[in-house]
C-alpha cells in the first residue's frame, strides 16, 4: 500500500513540539507534500522552499558516489542561525527525500534518531534507522 505523503508529514510534525516543518519530495526534487507547525511564520517563501528542496535532492544524489565506500547516507544536517534542517534519503520509487526543520534550541540529534528515523522505518521508507 502506498504511503500518503501528506498524512506522513502530519504524523511526523506531531512527534516533537520543536519540529517546524516536514516536507517530502519526489524523485525530481519537487515537493509532493509539506506541513508547517500551526501558527508558524515560515522563514522562506514557497518559491525559496521549493528551490531549497531541489538543491537538497541534488546534493543527496551526489553523495551516492561515495556510498560504496562509506555506506548509505542516513541523513544530512545543517544548522543555520535561525533554524536547523535535516534531509533524509528515502527508499521509495516515487518519494526520494524527506526534509524537516527544527527550532534552533531543539535537540535535533535525539529527534532525528529516536523519533523521525524509527517512524519512517515503520512505513518502510528506509531500511535502516
Amino acid at each position: 500500500m502506498a504511503i500518503d505523503a501528506e498524512e506522513l508529514c502530519s504524523e511526523l510534525l506531531k512527534l516533537d513540539i520543536s519540529i517546524r516543518f516536514v516536507g517530502i519530495a519526489n524523485e525530481m526534487g519537487r515537493l509532493v507534500a509539506a506541513k508547517f507547525r500551526e501558527g508558524l511564520q515560515p522563514l522562506l517563501t514557497s518559491e525559496e522552499l521549493q528551490s531549497s528542496v531541489i538543491k537538497a535532492a541534488l546534493r543527496m544524489k551526489t553523495r551516492e558516489d561515495y556510498e560504496p565506500n562509506l555506506g548509505r547516507t542516513l541523513y544530512t544536517f545543517t544548522s543555520y542561525e535561525k533554524v536547523k534542517r535535516v534531509s533524509i534519503s528515502l527508499d521509495d520509487s516515487r518519494l526520494s527525500l524527506l526534509m524537516a526543520s527544527f527550532d534552533i534550541t531543539a535537540d535535533h540529534n535525539s529527534i532525528i534518531l529516536n523519533k523521525i528515523l524509527p517512524r519512517i522505518k515503520q512505513h518502510q521508507l528506509i531500511s535502516e534507522a
